[in-house]
């Protein structure tokens, strides 16, 4: 099992921790976990409408250090 790619977006307002997720799920190959760390409350809102938006599955977001983390596994939701 390889490690997760890790973005740090903390510090980083809108549109950046978006943009930032958009890059990473088009540049890195199917089944790449991705974890990314944050604290814009914007992005609890924008970044799942994002993975919406681009069919990927649902990431699961947790608190950490006052600051938040999305786990997201690069892989297209199946119907």
């Amino acid at each position: 099992m390889s490690d997760p790619i890790i973005l740090d977006v903390i510090g980083q307002r809108c549109p950046i921790p978006v943009q930032k997720t958009r890059n990473a799920l088009k540049k890195y190959p199917e089944g790449t976990k991705i974890h990314i760390f944050g604290d814009d409350p914007e992005s609890l809102h924008d970044i799942p409408i994002l993975l919406v938006r681009m069919g990927i599955q649902p990431a699961v977001i947790s608190s950490v250090n006052n600051n938040w983390r999305f786990e997201i596994v690069n892989s297209k939701i199946i119907v």
